[in-house]
């Protein structure tokens, strides 16, 4: 339905039959109309949406925004156009000045709502309901002209655009590339072309020149063919696994296994033949992975096993193609879904599998409201659906491990590579041992022997450093001056390529500076390593090396990802990068990984800080030696460290073992569940006020323990003050029931603040 709302037009869902009020209120708006749109969600779909909203303590609102598709929604598009400014002793109300000149000096041309609330500078001007109140009055005050149009979701089969041969020569080395990557294949969709790492503008320019061909068609997908396998021999731990899944699928009653392969296992061979299994008998699956723009070798396998059937949900599909993919998925016309967390709302009919790859990754628990985790919300659409759950992973959550050991599901292992080589030989060095021998270099003396060695070969090389940037701050020595961002509590990066500080967080930049700018002394230094430092001084230091980078900075766009991996397996020795090198990453002639600074982040205000260590290096060790005999270097200041000592040897059991020894001692997660509170404001005081009013609320209760409020490890972000109160209980639902009859009801009072509830962070 279509209402109205303030300043908007907004759709609003409707969940249940109509209900009449005996006394309705004199200032009741009607109904603007209803929306002649393709049903929005299912009944699979709203009782996900109603799970998430008590179990994640939001609105129901705010969980069917998670469950239906966003581009399948219609949309009141707002513009504002300036109609002339108001004088100083003219603009309504107490209209910031700031506002007043960004609106007429940036905004001449006009703006949209949403948009212009996001800005950066608006958002320093003040929060949502302030502005919108300001442009009310504005628009009330004939300063503003306000619009509204209405656009509809499309309603079409699902239409796919194809490249194929042309017949004229193109000339130019990334369009010779492209059209070599079509022929090679017959014909390609357009949007795996893009994921592949060809940009729009080259594919447009192949089109225009008659190299290439585009066509669109619907696709009859579940009546095409069958599957088909690649061939392959399964190893004998992968059959078993095989084996196990097939027949609880098969008992059609919910389940859940957790596959522990290690680096290489084969994990994915097991999740097709499942599947495969699966369509055979008639029924659906969704697989998710945890960042499907960063390994388009997952949406090529799935393809060439299921052809038509399967709909690869990723970030270079336009708007239209997802929605009509959704469509197709709702009409049953394909069999598999492949995508990030939000596949898991697939409106799939008779799913009777769900995997979860790489089930221990963070990106699976979304940030922003509601704040669910895709693994929780993918147990429960199997335990309605009488399904089956697979987790597979490296380096499984802790939580899900200790239920697994504890015999609550069955703990499937793949000991072996799938092709018989070892895992790599890891070497724990000890930079502090480097250092008291002389050695002032980020690089330790055998990770700089082994890097030469495999140039020398020409086998190739993974330098892994979790920060991107040259380095983590600057500072002074003569006066201890650390620049800072002044919207955030955090010191700024250096970016010596740019020549910038910049803030990672709000994305604040300043030129980077010559002289200290509070002393203005010379004694300024870089301290700390990140990823343009490590690729500039392995530059340094191998002069005929070729070297990619890949971080954020260099992985901006659709593609990007797919076109360094395209460079580094073609001709570079060296791959410079983030957690990005630590995943997906499948190449034979990578036969040594060095994890540059890897405590980088074992010491942070995280009590799962020691087990993202381990799986972070696990993983990017596991780059190494897949198709001949590889090593590892792990240089730390910390080799004592259990994360470490594990990571080197290969060891989850041991490590799992010591941690879970550790938490029960300290009754964190699996042994209690865990609730925080976010206060977040502008104005310091009452954020403070407001947090100390939670946790008195809740503080009279034995079954949980209140800790805080204190600050976040960020504590000032975007120029706004977070606050967090803990509560750890063995009794959720008691503490959900709780929070939302004292907390949620009480949010309200609060001046100038909102409330951020986050159950199982």
């Amino acid at each position: 339905m279509r209402v109205p709302l303030g300043l908007r037009d907004v759709f609003g869902f409707v969940v249940s039959e109509p209900r009449v009020n005996p006394a309705p209120a004199a200032n009741l708006r009607s109904i603007v109309g209803k929306a002649d749109v393709p049903r929005a969600f299912d009944r699979e779909g709203f009782a996900l949406a109603a799970w998430i909203a008590d179990a994640y303590l939001c609105t129901l609102g705010e969980a069917l925004g998670a469950v239906v598709l966003g581009g399948a929604l219609p949309r009141v598009i707002e513009r504002f156009v300036p109609a002339g400014r108001p004088g100083a002793g003219d603009a309504p109300g107490r209209i910031p000045a700031r506002l007043l000149d960004f609106i007429w000096n940036d905004c001449a041309e006009g703006f949209g709502l949403e948009a212009f609330v996001r800005h950066p500078e608006v958002r320093r001007i003040g929060d949502r309901r302030a502005i919108v109140g300001h442009l009310r009055k504005l628009v009330n005050a004939g300063a503003l002209a306000h619009t509204r149009s209405f656009v509809a979701a499309p309603v079409s089969d699902i239409l796919v655009r194809f490249l194929a041969l042309g017949s004229v020569p193109i000339a130019g080395k990334k369009a010779t590339a492209l059209v070599a990557f079509v022929t090679e294949r017959g014909e390609v969709k357009r949007a795996d072309a893009v994921l592949a790492g060809y940009s729009d503008a080259v594919i447009r320019r192949a089109i225009g020149a008659g190299a290439l061909v585009e066509t669109q068609r619907p696709i009859d997908v579940v009546r095409n063919g069958r599957s088909v396998l690649p061939p392959v021999s399964f190893t004998a731990e992968q059959r078993a696994a095989i084996d196990v899944i097939d027949g609880l699928v098969t008992v059609r009653a919910f389940a859940q296994v957790l596959l522990h392969g290690v680096t290489g296992s084969g994990k994915t061979l097991v999740y097709l033949a499942t599947i495969a299994n699966v369509i055979a008998r008639g029924g659906r699956a969704i697989v998710l992975v945890p960042e499907i723009s960063l390994t388009p070798q997952t949406a090529q396998r799935f393809e060439a096993a299921f052809g038509d059937r399967v709909a690869v949900l990723h970030s270079a599909l336009s708007e239209r193609e997802r929605f009509e993919a959704w469509q197709a998925a709702a009409r049953g016309d394909i069999a598999v879904v492949v995508g990030a967390r939000s596949a898991i709302f697939a409106p799939l009919p008779d799913v009777r599998l769900v995997v979860v790859d790489e089930e221990h990754e963070s990106s699976y628990k979304q940030d922003s409201v509601p704040r669910y985790h895709a693994v929780e919300v993918a147990r429960e659409r199997m335990r309605r659906a009488g399904g089956v759950l697979v987790l597979g992973s490296a380096t499984p959550a802790i939580e899900d491990y200790a239920r697994a050991r504890a015999g609550r599901y069955p703990l499937l292992r793949l000991r072996e590579r799938a092709t018989a080589q070892p895992l790599p030989h890891t070497q724990i060095v000890d930079m502090s041992a480097e250092f008291e021998a002389g050695n002032r270099r980020i690089f330790s003396t055998p990770l700089l022997a082994a890097i030469g060695l495999r140039i020398m070969r020409h086998e190739k090389t993974v330098l892994f450093v979790n920060r991107r940037g040259t380095a983590r701050f600057l500072l002074c020595r003569a006066c201890g001056h650390v620049p800072e961002c002044a919207r955030c509590s955090v010191s700024l990066t250096v970016h010596r390529t740019e020549a910038l500080l910049r803030c990672h967080y709000c994305d604040a930049q300043r030129p980077l500076p010559e002289a200290c700018p509070n002393c203005a002394g010379e004694a300024i230094r870089e301290l700390g390593v990140g990823t343009q430092r490590v690729a500039h001084e392995v530059q340094t230091l191998f002069p005929a090396a070729k070297i990619v980078r890949m971080d954020s900075d260099t992985t901006t766009r659709i593609g990007d990802h797919a076109r360094l991996l395209e460079r580094f397996a073609d001709d570079a020795d060296i791959l410079v990068g983030t957690q990005m090198v630590a995943k997906g990453l499948d190449f034979p002639q990578v036969t040594l990984v060095g994890a540059i600074a890897a405590d980088l982040d074992l010491h942070v205000a995280d009590f799962r800080a020691a087990e993202r260590t381990f799986g972070l290096i696990t993983q990017v060790c596991g780059r190494s030696g897949r198709a001949r005999p590889g090593e590892a270097y792990i240089q730390t200041y910390s080799p004592d460290h259990p994360a470490i000592r594990f990571a080197a040897a290969h060891d989850y059991d041991s490590f799992a073992a010591g941690e879970l020894a550790d938490r029960r001692a300290l009754q964190w997660p699996p042994y209690t569940r865990l609730v925080y509170l976010g206060v977040i404001g502008r104005e310091r005081p009452h954020v403070e006020a407001a947090s100390e009013r939670y946790a008195a609320l809740l503080r009279d209760d034995r079954r949980w323990e209140v800790l805080g409020p204190a600050p976040y490890p960020i504590a000032r972000l975007n120029e706004e003050w977070r606050y967090r109160v803990a509560l750890k209980t063995r009794d959720i639902s008691a503490a959900r029931a709780v929070i939302r009859e004292r907390i949620v009801s009480a949010a309200g009072s609060g001046r100038g603040v909102r409330l951020a509830i986050n159950v199982d962070p």
